[in-house]
């Protein structure tokens, strides 16, 4: 099936010119499927390297194609609930009021986080089968324009940012959302006001 890729001119990172290393062929969905092998989707992995040595795809698949379904990464085993448990009591050190989650899909460190103190948490995730009633959910891909002045004093994310294609804009679209841009007067009731919105 034809794929109209997303194609990376300059290194993700620092701008610069990219060189070809190699090329590969690689089904976009790894995994058990119902569907005939003809109807999957072969995709072209071009390698590419800056002369700073980030080694990056170029071609990338649309963002709505790639996560049509979701994988539930990190939701069995273990490791992956120690990891879960770990998270939460990091992330409730620092007192958070309002969090906003991105990638969030199997919910499992806003389970760990409110087990342990109420808070204000959504999840923002394109692909949630599973949602829970004490977290609110935005179903799609993070951006800011979806918020409609809402803020957050704590923005978490766990095994997501090496997804994101463009990670600049990805981090500059955060602090926009994150009360106080991320500043030390987080706390000032003026911020926590908006928290609450």
């Amino acid at each position: 099936m034809k794929m109209d890729y997303v194609n990376r001119q300059k290194c993700v990172i620092s701008d610069s010119d990219l060189e070809f290393l190699s090329q590969d062929k690689f089904p976009l969905f790894c995994g058990c499927v119902n569907s005939d092998d003809q109807d999957d989707y072969i995709c072209d992995q071009n390698w590419v390297i800056s002369k700073e040595g980030v080694i990056q795809l170029q071609n990338l698949i649309p963002l709505d194609l790639l996560y049509a379904n979701g994988h539930d990464a990190g939701s069995v085993g273990a490791l992956w609930e120690e990891h879960h448990k770990e998270f939460a009591n990091f992330v409730i050190k620092t007192n958070p009021k309002s969090v906003l989650e991105i990638g969030g899909g199997h919910g499992k460190l806003s389970q760990n986080c409110l087990s342990i103190k109420n808070i204000k948490w959504t999840i923002v995730e394109p692909n949630t089968e599973n949602k829970y009633e004490n977290v609110d959910y935005i179903d799609g891909f993070f951006h800011k324009e979806i918020f409609n002045d809402r803020y957050f004093d704590t923005i978490v994310h766990s095994h997501t940012f090496e997804h994101i294609y463009n990670p600049h804009e990805f981090l500059e679209e955060i602090s926009s959302v994150l009360i106080g841009g991320g500043q030390d007067d987080i706390f000032s009731p003026k911020y926590e006001k908006m928290a609450r919105k």
